[in-house]
């Protein structure tokens, strides 16, 4: 892990060392290495466990510890249990950086990927529509999650019956809180009846997150299992939301198939320097190839070409069955 994080270091360092004068500081370079960080723990940690584990059984052969533990009528669970609890508790790390901590560094991230990097303003999505019922509301983003808000509110026929203009509107549990409100409506004897608000509530099922979708990175399973509901019960796609959501389960029980695939090609009863080296090359080799087929999932849960759910469990369907076959195999079964 460490030496992963070193070699992410030095190669991102001179990606982003040619934007700095340019938007971008070196205080600000420094913490956007260190929020990547999470993310590539969470990432990587079933190859890292894959390496660790080919590196400790390549270890356990040139000590020919493997050959007294078959003189002793021991079977290979001697190894694997506690390789496998090892494994348990990096998935349990995994998924709890993946779960509480990556999600607030991505929007730190992205948010420095876009303003001092790519130049754009932060959170401006330009003027949203959205309707709720006979209303309709027009936001414009501020700072800070903000907006500037109009409400028009109509009857069935369409004409309208109330509108409301907000210097400054905030949305939270399904109520938009406005400040400094002008609220105006028909009136028969005045033509139109105006009053002015320091502050006013708005319910609404209807907040800026429905205009402007968030990014399955930035959500925890909870928050993605209620937006993939809510696109589903609207006859929307939730492919990307579903593989993200999924995908928060399979990565880190991958480090579990990992370690068997470790065992599978890494555990010899001799201590040939040649064997262990080919051994540590392919479980290298397939660690990269599992990232690979990771992506490759990604890519074809998003073009809906293969359902989002089994795209996410592929690299652990496919990379598992390859494990317990050669494992077995070496077993002699």
């Amino acid at each position: 892990m460490s030496a992963l994080l070193a070699i992410y270091v030095i190669i991102e360092s001179f990606d982003k060392a040619r934007y700095l004068g340019h938007g971008l500081t070196t205080q600000l370079l420094i913490e956007y290495l260190l929020l990547k960080a999470p993310f590539l723990i969470s990432e990587f940690m079933p190859i890292i466990v894959l390496i660790g584990a080919s590196v400790y059984l390549v270890e356990l052969s040139r000590h020919h510890e493997m050959v007294a533990i078959r003189a002793a009528g021991l079977g290979i669970n001697k190894l694997l249990t506690p390789l496998l609890t090892v494994a348990l508790l990096a998935a349990m790390f995994s998924f709890i950086i993946g779960e509480w901590v990556t999600p607030v560094t991505n929007q730190r991230l992205d948010t420095i990927e876009q303003v001092h990097i790519q130049k754009k303003e932060d959170g401006k999505h330009g003027v949203q529509w959205l309707k709720d019922g006979q209303r309709f509301f027009r936001l414009t983003p501020l700072a800070n999650h903000q907006f500037a808000l109009m409400m028009l509110e109509t009857n069935t026929q369409g004409a309208w019956l109330k509108r409301v203009d907000a210097a400054r509107a905030t949305y939270a549990k399904r109520q938009w809180h406005l400040m400094d409100a002008h609220v105006s409506s028909p009136s028969l004897e005045q033509g139109m009846l105006l009053e002015h608000l320091d502050e006013m509530n708005i319910s609404s099922a209807i907040g800026p997150e429905t205009a402007e979708p968030p990014k399955p990175r930035h959500m925890q399973v909870a928050e993605l299992n209620r937006y993939i509901n809510n696109l589903n019960h609207a006859g929307l796609s939730s492919s990307s939301y579903t593989y993200a959501l999924h995908r928060k389960f399979s990565a880190p029980l991958a480090c579990l198939l990992m370690v068997i695939l470790a065992a599978a090609l890494c555990l010899n009863t001799g201590s040939r320097s040649g064997k262990a080296s080919w051994g540590i090359v392919a479980a290298i080799s397939l660690g990269l190839t599992f990232y690979v087929v990771g992506n490759a999932g990604h890519l074809l849960a998003n073009s809906d070409r293969m359902p989002a759910a089994y795209a996410a469990w592929l690299p652990s369907i496919a990379f598992g069955g390859l494990a317990l076959f050669l494992l077995l195999r070496r077993e002699g079964h």
